[in-house]
C-alpha cells in the first residue's frame, strides 16, 4: 500500500492547541481518505509542525451511481426537472420498480488524484480555537503563518496548491521540503518519506514525536534531580505544556537564591511554574530545595553554564 505523509509547517503553535489540531487533523483525514481505506494513521505534533502519516490504497474504485426520480406516470414538468438537475435526457433513464432511475459509473481514481482534490479544502476548512489572517492576497488563514506544505505519496509530490480563484493561498503549494531546528540547524531539507523524514528531522535537532519528547524531559528531569538526592514535584500539565514549547528538550539544574528561601515552597512553586515554566525540586526530606529543574530548546556548547546562568537571574 502506499505511504502518504503531509506535514503543515508554520510559525510556533501554541502549546496548548498542538494534541487537538494532531486529532483534528487524523480526524479530517480519516474522512477525506475514506475511499482509499487509511490504515495505521498518525499524527505528530511540536512546536512548528503537525503532521500526519498512514497507508492507504492506491485507487479509489469505480463504481454505480443510481439516484431515484420521479414516479412511473409522473407529469412531464417533474421528469424535465429531473432530468435537467442531472445535464441528461430522458433516454438515459431507467424504470425500475416503478420509478424512474439515473445510473451513472464513476471511474476508478488514482489515489493522487482523490489526494488533489480533497487535500485544499481539507486545509482551508481546518478549525482552529483562534486562528490569523497575514499578508495580502489570501483569505487562508491558520493559527500561525503558514510557511511550507510538504506531502508525499511513496516519497512522490502530490501536487496541490491552497490557491483558489483569485485568492492566492498565500502562494503555499506541496512539496519535498521541511525545515529543522531554528536555530540548530536552520533552512529547508527534502524528504522521501515518513522514516526518512523523521531521521532527517531528528539530524536536524527535531523530535517529532510529542511522545517522544515528553519521556526525554520527564526521564531527564528525574534523572538530574536524583543525581543531587532530590525529586522533581510531579506536574503532568507543565510537562505537557512544555513538550509543545521545544523541539530538542535538553533538561538542566538551577539555583534558587537563598533570599527567596524563606517563602513558602507552594508560593515559589506557582510563582516558578507561571512566570518561567521551571518546575520545583524537594529534598528528600519533602522540603523544598533551593534548586529548580528547567528544559531548553537547544544544545549549549559550554555544557549549560551560560543557559542555567541566565535562567538564574530570571
Amino acid at each position: 500500500m502506499p505511504e502518504l505523509l503531509i506535514e503543515l509547517f508554520s510559525e510556533e503553535i501554541p502549546a496548548r492547541m498542538q494534541q487537538q489540531a494532531g486529532e483534528t487533523l487524523v480526524r479530517l483525514l480519516t474522512e477525506a481518505l475514506a475511499p482509499l481505506k487509511p490504515e495505521g494513521l498518525k499524527a505528530y505534533t511540536g512546536p512548528r509542525r503537525i503532521a500526519a502519516s498512514c497507508t492507504l490504497d492506491a485507487m479509489v474504485p469505480g463504481r454505480t451511481l443510481s439516484e431515484r426520480g420521479p414516479r412511473e406516470g409522473a407529469p412531464d414538468k417533474a421528469l424535465d426537472g429531473f432530468t435537467r438537475k442531472h445535464g441528461v435526457s430522458r433516454e438515459a433513464l431507467t424504470l425500475q420498480n416503478g420509478f424512474w432511475v439515473l445510473e451513472r459509473e464513476e471511474p476508478a481514481l488514482s489515489a493522487q488524484d482523490h489526494l488533489v482534490a480533497t487535500l485544499p479544502d481539507l486545509l482551508r476548512r481546518f478549525p482552529w480555537p483562534k486562528s490569523m489572517r497575514w499578508g495580502a492576497g489570501s483569505s487562508f488563514t491558520w493559527v500561525r503563518p503558514l510557511r511550507r506544505i510538504l506531502c508525499l505519496l511513496d516519497g512522490n509530490v502530490i501536487p496541490f496548491t491552497l490557491a483558489h480563484g483569485d485568492d492566492n493561498g498565500h502562494n503555499l503549494q506541496a512539496g519535498d521540503q521541511t525545515e529543522g531546528h531554528r536555530f540548530l540547524a536552520p533552512g529547508a531539507v527534502a524528504v522521501s518519506g515518513t522514516a526518512n523524514w523523521q531521521e532527517t528531522l531528528r539530524s536536524r535537532f527535531v523530535m517529532v514525536n510529542a511522545a517522544e519528547r515528553r519521556t526525554v524531559i520527564s526521564k531527564g528531569l528525574a534523572e538530574l534531580a536524583g543525581s543531587e538526592g532530590l525529586s522533581v514535584v510531579p506536574d503532568a500539565g507543565l510537562v505537557d505544556e512544555v513538550v509543545g514549547l521545544v523541539e530538542w528538550p535538553v533538561p538542566f539544574l538551577g539555583r534558587i537564591d537563598e533570599q527567596f528561601m524563606d517563602l513558602p515552597a507552594e508560593v515559589m512553586q506557582v510563582s516558578m511554574r507561571v512566570n518561567q515554566r521551571y518546575f520545583a525540586l524537594r529534598n528528600s526530606d519533602g522540603t523544598a530545595a533551593p534548586r529548580f529543574a528547567f528544559v531548553a530548546n537547544i544544545v549549549p556548547t559550554d555544557g549549560g553554564a551560560l543557559v542555567v546562568a541566565g535562567e538564574e537571574r530570571g
